[in-house]
C-alpha cells in the first residue's frame, strides 16, 4: 500500500470512529456515508448534504434553503434570515456559509442578521428563564473578533428588546423566511417572537424556526413550563391569527438521516398574511396509469 493509500486509510478511519462515537443517534449505514462525504466528498447535491447532516449546522441550511424555495414560489427574489442569540458567533458564520450556498441553489439572495447583547446573558427574572442552566455572563462574544470574521452579516448588539423594536423600520429588510432561536431564556424569548407581530411586508407567510433549548435530558429539563416551549406555549394562546407548530414527520421526508434537530423545527403560521393561501404545490394530478 502506498504512502498515499496508508494515509487516506487512517484518515477515513479516524472519521469514523469520530463519527461512531458521536451521540447522533442514527443507523451505521448514514453515519458511513457521513463519515466518507466529510473525507472524500461522496455525497455531491447540497440538498443531499443536508439531508445527510455533513454539513457544519445542517439545521440551519435545511430551513434557508426550504424557506428561499417557498420565497421563490411566492415571486420573492431577497429573504431575510436571523439568528436571535449569537453567542461566539460560530452560528452566525455558518448561516452565511449557508447563505452563500442557498443563493447558488436557488437564485434567492438571502441577508443574514444576527441580535445578542454581546456582553453574554442578563441576569434570570425568574424559574422561567431556568437559572439552574444559565446565568448573568453566560456566552459572552468577543466582539472585535466575530465582525473580523463576517463578511455580509448585520450584527445587531443590545438588549432585544431595544434593537428589535426599530429593527424593520432602520434595516427595511426583505421577507423574513427563517429564524433560529437560541436565547435561551423565556424571557428573552418572549420578546424575540414579537418578531412575528410586524408588517406581513416583512415576513413570509411561513416562516421556519429552529429553537435551539427544548430538546435534552434529565438534567437539562425542559419542559411546557419554562424555557422557550412555555413562551411558544404561551405566544399561540395569545394570537389568534398567528401559530407556531412542528414540523410533522420531518425526520421521515425525503430519506433524509435522523438527527435531534428534525424535533428542533417549527414553522410560524401567519394565516392572516396575503400570501398564505397561494398556491405553491408541483404535484396537482395523480391520473390512473394504464395497467
Amino acid at each position: 500500500m502506498s504512502l498515499r493509500e496508508n494515509r487516506l486509510t487512517g484518515g477515513l478511519r479516524r472519521s469514523l470512529q469520530r463519527t461512531l462515537l458521536s451521540q447522533d443517534p442514527i443507523p451505521a449505514r448514514y453515519l458511513l456515508i457521513r463519515a466518507l462525504d466529510r473525507r472524500f466528498g461522496i455525497v455531491k447535491t447540497y440538498q443531499r448534504k443536508l439531508d445527510y447532516g455533513t454539513i457544519d449546522r445542517a439545521h440551519y441550511g435545511h430551513c434557508m434553503l426550504q424557506s428561499a424555495m417557498l420565497a421563490r414560489k411566492l415571486g420573492y427574489s431577497r429573504i431575510s434570515c436571523i439568528e436571535f442569540g449569537v453567542a461566539g458567533g460560530a452560528g452566525l458564520v455558518a448561516m452565511e456559509r449557508h447563505a452563500e450556498a442557498v443563493h447558488a441553489e436557488t437564485g434567492v439572495e438571502v441577508m443574514v442578521f444576527g441580535f445578542d447583547t454581546g456582553k453574554g446573558m442578563p441576569a434570570p427574572q425568574d424559574y422561567r428563564d431556568m437559572p439552574y442552566l444559565w446565568q448573568s455572563g453566560y456566552f459572552a462574544m468577543d466582539v472585535p473578533k466575530l465582525k473580523a470574521r463576517l463578511k455580509s452579516a448585520r450584527l445587531i448588539l443590545g438588549d432585544v428588546a431595544q434593537t428589535l423594536r426599530g429593527f424593520v423600520e432602520q434595516e427595511n429588510p426583505p421577507p423574513i423566511g427563517f429564524i433560529a432561536f437560541d436565547l435561551d431564556y423565556y424571557s428573552s424569548t418572549v420578546t424575540a417572537l414579537k418578531i412575528f407581530e410586524t408588517k406581513h411586508r416583512y415576513l413570509l407567510p411561513r416562516v421556519a424556526c429552529y429553537f435551539d433549548d427544548m430538546v435534552g435530558d434529565i438534567d437539562w429539563a425542559y419542559n411546557e413550563f419554562t424555557g422557550e416551549l412555555l413562551a411558544i406555549k404561551e405566544f399561540n394562546a395569545n394570537h389568534e391569527s398567528i401559530k407556531i407548530a412542528p414540523v410533522s414527520g420531518l425526520r421521515f421526508s425525503n430519506r433524509r438521516i435522523p438527527q435531534i434537530w428534525h424535533e428542533q423545527i417549527f414553522v410560524a403560521h401567519l394565516f392572516a398574511h396575503p400570501d398564505y393561501g397561494k398556491p405553491i404545490a408541483e404535484l396537482t394530478q395523480i391520473p390512473l396509469t394504464a395497467e
